[in-house]
């Protein structure tokens, strides 16, 4: 029996996940409650004069892409993870569908959950530390989903690894920030010239560093992620 297209497996798969997340807002919920304490106690840690002597511009992005990526790791994580505590995965497996479908599926619903998140955190970033956001809103969205692609691209993969292994988050985290470095550094390089108030074509060789590592991480990831999955 021939399974459905790639692409319709791959949205059957982020359907699902999706679904399950509406129905529980189990790891939205966990990465919603760290980012919120997370950006609390930063803000707690710079006083507002300290803020006006150094500037949205050189305090901010460290501190929301510090919270984003630890949140994002925390989320990613769960997508495997549920699918080995609940045996799911062997389901799955007998499905006619290609394992790069799964990988794709998974990213998509990973890449809807971080951008949630995103929408979260900005705006409490910018009432916690004071910035306008409003004029910078629109190009930093487009920052936040570029850069936070390649995270879920990353962190899906390297969810899949640390499942197979038996571990969680801890290893997630080791494999993802030294191998997402390149994203990290454009996000904040980005970041830092919106809030200066300067155009964000004046970083357009940033964000084209950032779209070529997204296309890298998910080249590579459709091609080794059925060798991760095997028992």
């Amino acid at each position: 029996m021939s399974g459905p297209g790639f692409f319709r497996a791959s949205w059957v798969v982020a359907s699902k996940d999706l679904r399950l997340e509406w129905r529980t807002f189990e790891t939205l919920s966990s990465s919603l409650v760290f980012s919120l304490i997370v950006m609390v106690i930063f803000s707690f840690g710079f006083s507002f004069e300290t803020l006006r002597e150094m500037g949205a511009a050189r305090l901010v992005p460290g501190v929301i892409w510090t919270v984003l990526a630890f949140a994002s790791v925390v989320g990613v994580a769960r997508s495997m993870q549920l699918e080995r505590q609940q045996e799911t995965l062997s389901a799955i497996f007998l499905a006619p569908i290609d394992r790069g479908a799964l990988f794709l599926g998974k990213a998509m619903a990973n890449t809807v959950k971080v951008t949630v998140l995103q929408w979260v955190v900005l705006p409490l970033a910018a009432i916690l530390f004071d910035f306008g956001l409003w004029a910078v809103a629109a190009p930093l969205m487009l920052v936040l989903f570029v850069h936070g692609l390649g995270l879920t691209l990353l962190g899906t993969l390297f969810s899949a690894i640390a499942t197979r292994v038996g571990r969680g988050e801890a290893l997630v985290a080791t494999l993802l920030f030294p191998a997402a470095s390149p994203i990290f550094i454009s996000a904040v390089k980005c970041t830092t010239v919106l809030l200066e108030g300067k155009a964000l074509g004046s970083v357009s060789h940033w964000m084209l560093v950032a779209g070529a590592f997204d296309m890298l991480y998910l080249l590579l990831a459709l091609s080794v992620f059925e060798f991760v999955l095997e028992e």
